[in-house]
């Protein structure tokens, strides 16, 4: 198994432990229970550690991939784009992580957490999950051309993109 290999099995971890940090988080502060609140700040931190390891593991296939003959259906021009947003990610669950490890010795020390700083990680959390979103979708347009946007073509019928007649008649390059 190669980086490449190892990326692709867990390049998902990082958006969905973001997404279970943050439903238990939301719920937790909302019911009042400091269990689900606890289980979303540990889970906040295993996020920052998925970041980490899908990160480590995207720098490493990168490397390969440039290095590759091409493949089909793969853009290589694409990686670049998705590079910076997953480090912008990373840079975020970190903050994040070490703001739910920071609450979690809080509540240990003192017995009780600040109501506020759980809150804090909370919206901590929805701003690394849309970054997380982010990054996904930059990383599936490398290798899912459906994920692409079509410039200029968005919701054109295909008839019409490739210059067929319409049903008036006309063909969609005259006017």
């Amino acid at each position: 198994m190669n980086f490449t290999h190892l990326h692709l099995a867990i390049n998902h971890s990082p958006l969905y432990s973001e997404l279970f940090a943050f439903g238990l988080l939301v719920i937790g502060l909302l019911a009042r229970k400091r269990t689900l609140v606890t289980a979303g700040l540990v889970v906040a931190i295993i996020a920052a550690l998925c970041a980490f390891a899908a990160t480590w593991s995207g720098d490493g296939a990168a490397e390969i991939i440039k290095k590759s003959p091409p493949i089909a259906g793969l853009d290589k021009t694409l990686i670049g784009p998705h590079q910076d947003a997953a480090d912008y990610f990373a840079t975020a669950a970190y903050i994040t992580g070490g703001l739910a490890l920071i609450s979690l010795i809080i509540g240990w020390r003192r017995g009780e957490r600040f109501r506020w700083l759980d809150g804090l990680i909370a919206l901590a959390v929805l701003f690394s999950l849309s970054i997380a979103v982010r990054t996904a979708l930059l990383g599936g347009r490398i290798h899912h051309p459906e994920e692409r946007a079509m410039v200029g073509q968005i919701g054109a019928p295909n008839a019409l993109r490739s210059g067929a007649r319409s049903a008036g008649g006309m063909s969609a390059t005259t006017t």
